[in-house]
């Protein structure tokens, strides 16, 4: 990329009104038809695992495996990391710490500080190597290693901005800023766009953690998802809201002694026995 490439593209997200309904189709044609993305492919090995995690709104257990994975359409109705409306997408995280603070400020938002509320974690294995888009992030050490060999962190100054920009989006709160989702998704979408146009079969996206800064989050296709990630664990732990610091809710982690394991899952019909 050449600094006139990067100053370009500035350019263009700047007279972008991230407010108007106009701005994920318009982000989305720029960063398809108009700008040369780089694009950064990395697979994630057969038999890995990634954690997602759920609420138990009015401490109701979850009792479907259906009920661990992405919503239905119906209930998709606003832009996310890496969704736009309607658009199902399977969101999880390397390890709990990273996937529990992702999800804190959703789930605290209405509560008091020392409130008690229940989420249930699950554990998934995929059976199938599967590549994604990865998105730098230079601050995060451990998301840097997996692109070790991807890119050198030095030969590139212009680069380096580069995604040192495009990072300032994704590092942004979407709970205090739900618009700069329309940037995000515009770019996680265009990402795939144009990976298919290249013929490169990719079903996700890796991008850094903007709560827990050493942690990644994955956003896979359903498509993939169906065939290839198998359910392995689910337990269910107890979490106090204690506050927030640096604007970000602080709790306190494992309250009950061990975390709640269900008595079964049964595989054959999906069911989860508490």
């Amino acid at each position: 990329m050449e600094e006139s490439d990067l100053i370009s593209l500035k350019s263009f997200v700047s007279k972008i009104d991230l407010d108007s309904e106009a701005a994920y189709d318009e982000l989305f044609k720029g960063f398809t038809q108009e700008f040369d993305m780089p694009i950064i492919f990395i697979p994630i090995k057969k038999e890995s695992y990634c954690l997602r995690s759920r609420n138990n709104k009015a401490g109701k257990d979850f009792e479907d495996f259906r009920d661990l994975i992405y919503p239905d359409k119906i209930y998709i109705t606003k832009y996310s990391r890496a969704n736009k409306p309607g658009q199902q997408v399977f969101y999880c995280s390397d390890n709990i710490e990273t996937n529990i603070t992702e999800l804190m400020p959703y789930w605290s938002k209405d509560m008091k500080s020392g409130e008690t509320f229940a989420i249930t974690v699950s554990r998934w294995i995929f059976n199938e190597q599967v590549y994604v888009v990865c998105i730098p992030d230079y601050s995060n050490a451990r998301l840097m290693t997996m692109l070790e060999n991807k890119i050198d962190l030095k030969s590139d100054p212009v680069l380096r901005e580069y995604w040192e920009y495009i990072n300032l989006f994704f590092r942004a709160q979407g709970f205090y800023q739900p618009n700069v989702y329309k940037f995000t998704s515009a770019y996680c979408n265009a990402l795939i766009h144009n990976s298919q146009v290249i013929k490169e079969n990719v079903d996700g996206i890796l991008y850094t953690s903007i709560q827990d800064s050493t942690g990644w989050n994955l956003a896979i296709s359903p498509k993939f998802v169906d065939k290839n990630l198998e359910l392995e664990s689910v337990l269910k732990i107890y979490l106090r809201k204690r506050g927030h610091k640096n604007g970000k809710p602080v709790y306190d982690n494992f309250l009950n002694p061990e975390p709640i394991f269900p008595k079964k899952l049964d595989f054959e019909s999906h069911r989860i026995i508490w």
